[in-house]
């Protein structure tokens, strides 16, 4: 009786750790599976590689010589976000336009881009952090911009790489302004309880959530920061699970997110000549609270109180943004 009780409890624990073994080896397939993309749009204008991120430049012919070459505008989207973001908000913002990609995402557009130049050299920072990305993002200063007016936009973890940026190299920052819409923020926090739903079990099952959402993209159009939308936003919005080249990258994302915002402190907004974070009457992603606590504790940044917004302020109220430059 006993050997064959031990027999059966034997065959169910290797069939246990078969299956265990079989989701470690898929979870890191998933991870580190390069997704297709979805069907690119049509661009008008320059794309150029640099290292892991995209540069978008696109063509402003429809404004006036004078206003492009006086102010350049340089944007950077947010954590699970493409470049297409900043695209209908700025059409008519009178500036030169730059667009830079958050590292190893989808290229969203048609166009191929350029080779990345010599200038851009190696960035030595981790590909899916903040910090890689404000060290691309000073190369583009440096090697892009000159005497003229420089902004920076950054949405959400756009914010952060922003801010990042100004303090790797504050003698650029000295003069630039920076526009952080409903941004990460030194001392800031996940809205409700996804800071605890984060734990090393939730970042290991990261993966399989957006493989499900690619499965089932509208999903995320039924979640609490779509109370208010358009056309756009629904499009955009849906597009969220397809960004990422590879799921690992996303993993990387969200554990520097928290990572950040709990080691930095409110010094990194004194590096800009001028500071002024949007805030959205509602904030499904980011705690409101905390953001306007983190900004509260400098001089540097103006707070600007939005009304019938969410988390995504560009594409609920682009007036709003457009009002800085007018």
């Amino acid at each position: 009786m006993y050997p064959a009780v031990w027999r059966k409890m034997m065959k169910w624990f290797l069939l246990f750790l078969g299956l265990f073994a079989g989701l470690i080896v898929f979870r890191k397939w998933l991870a580190g599976k390069t997704w297709v993309p979805q069907p690119a749009e049509t661009f008008e204008g320059r794309l150029l590689q640099l290292g892991e991120n995209l540069v978008a430049l696109p063509d402003r012919s429809h404004l006036p010589t004078e206003v492009v070459s006086n102010t350049t505008l340089i944007c950077f989207p947010g954590f699970l976000e493409d470049m297409r973001y900043f695209l209908e908000v700025h059409y008519n913002t009178p500036a030169r336009l730059v667009l830079i990609g958050n590292a190893n995402y989808q290229n969203p557009f048609a166009a191929v881009p350029e080779e990345t130049p010599v200038w851009y050299g190696d960035n030595p920072h981790l590909v899916g952090t903040i910090a890689h990305d404000a060290w691309s993002l000073n190369r583009v200063l440096e090697c892009m911009t000159g005497p003229e007016r420089v902004v920076l936009h950054g949405h959400s973890r756009g914010g952060a790489v922003i801010l990042e940026a100004g303090r790797q190299n504050p003698a650029m920052a000295a003069r630039l302004e920076a526009i952080l819409e409903a941004a990460v923020v030194p001392k800031g926090r996940l809205a409700g309880r996804d800071e605890k739903r984060l734990n090393p079990l939730g970042f290991y099952l990261y993966p399989f959530v957006f493989s499900l959402l690619r499965l089932f993209p509208q999903r995320v159009l039924k979640s609490p920061m779509m109370w208010v939308t358009n056309a756009t936003k629904d499009r955009l919005v849906a597009s969220i699970p397809y960004a990422p080249r590879q799921y690992a990258t996303a993993v990387v994302n969200i554990r520097d997110i928290i990572d950040w915002q709990a080691r930095t402190d409110h010094s990194y907004y004194n590096s800009f000549k001028r500071a002024t974070l949007y805030v959205g009457e509602r904030d499904g992603v980011l705690w409101r609270k905390a953001m306007l606590e983190s900004a509260a504790q400098s001089e540097a940044v103006e707070v600007i109180r939005t009304e019938g917004t969410d988390h995504f302020i560009s594409l609920e109220s682009p007036d709003t943004i457009r009002a800085y430059f007018q």
